[in-house]
């Protein structure tokens, strides 16, 4: 029991020793987070990429076939008034993207716009076996540009029997 007394300075020395050395190991990495920059809230603007300037985009993937929307027709219109007026007609390149920003410079202005996608020209020009007529055939996808110091991308996904998009930056 005497050696059990006499052990016991040390044994609390070594475990004192064992947590400061750990608290040592930590500090480090405390002060690195205290230190570090917050990550920016989402839906913080304007969104800058270097060497790009404000911008609309778009971005067509077929979820159905599993490869980019080539080929995918887009009727782009602003809205003017009660109705939607055709600005224009592009086509998606081999990766699903327009050749061109839908808006761009001077024409990047805030309104409305309506993008209308031929699902239905996109998914025969495929050959895909789809119920006819198909469920889904041109759809309007409209948006809103507040912002023109932000770009705005817009990845669509797409199928037969559904789509969904987002705002992308």
């Amino acid at each position: 029991m005497a050696n059990d007394d006499l052990l016991q300075p040390e044994r609390r020395q070594f475990a004192l020793s064992g947590l400061a050395l750990g608290a040592a190991a930590l500090l480090p990495a405390a002060a690195s987070a205290q230190t570090a920059t917050p990550a920016p809230a989402q839906g913080a603007s304007p969104v800058v990429q270097a060497g790009l300037s404000p911008r609309l985009t778009v971005h067509a993937i077929d979820i159905y076939n599993g490869s980019a929307g080539a080929g995918l027709r887009i009727d782009f219109s602003k809205k003017e008034g009660d109705s939607y007026k055709l600005i224009r007609t592009v086509t998606t390149n081999a990766t699903g993207r327009s050749e061109e920003p839908l808006l761009i410079g001077e024409s990047y202005q805030a309104g409305d716009y309506e993008l209308l996608m031929h699902f239905d020209e996109y998914f025969a020009r495929k050959e895909a076996k789809l119920p006819t007529p198909p469920f889904l055939s041109k759809v309007p996808i409209r948006i809103r540009v507040v912002d023109t110091t932000q770009r705005i991308h817009l990845p669509i996904q797409f199928g037969p029997w559904s789509y969904t998009y987002s705002r992308g930056s």
